[in-house]
C-alpha cells in the first residue's frame, strides 16, 4: 500500500501506539502534533493535491476510500489487522501479535 501511495507513511508513523477502533479525533490531533503544517502536496509521494493541507476529514474520507480505514457503526475508526501490525497499532479487544 505503501509503494502506491507514499504519503501513508507520514499519517500512519504518528498512529503508531494508538489503539483501534478509536475516535477519528485522536487520529487527527497525532496527525496535527506531528504535521502542523499539514500534509504537504509533494507530486512524488502521489497524494492528490486537494488533500493536501489540514483537512484531516478529506484525508480520513480518502483512507476510507482506498481500504485503509473502515468506520465502525458507532462512527470510530478501524484499520484492517495487516496495516494497523504493520505500522505499530494496537486492536481493542484482539489478539496480541507474536513478535
Amino acid at each position: 500500500m505503501a509503494e502506491d501511495y507514499p504519503w501513508i507513511r507520514d499519517l500512519l508513523l504518528p498512529m503508531s501506539g494508538l489503539s483501534v477502533p478509536c475516535d477519528f479525533r485522536q487520529v487527527a490531533q497525532r496527525w496535527q502534533n506531528t504535521l502542523p503544517d499539514g500534509l504537504p502536496a509533494e507530486p512524488n509521494k502521489g497524494l492528490p493535491p486537494q488533500h493536501a493541507g489540514h483537512d484531516w476529514e478529506k484525508i480520513r474520507e480518502e483512507l476510507l476510500r482506498i481500504g485503509l480505514f473502515s468506520l465502525k457503526k458507532d462512527g470510530r475508526i478501524d484499520m484492517p489487522d495487516l496495516y494497523r501490525v504493520g505500522f505499530g497499532l494496537g486492536r481493542r479487544g484482539g489478539v496480541k501479535p507474536e513478535n
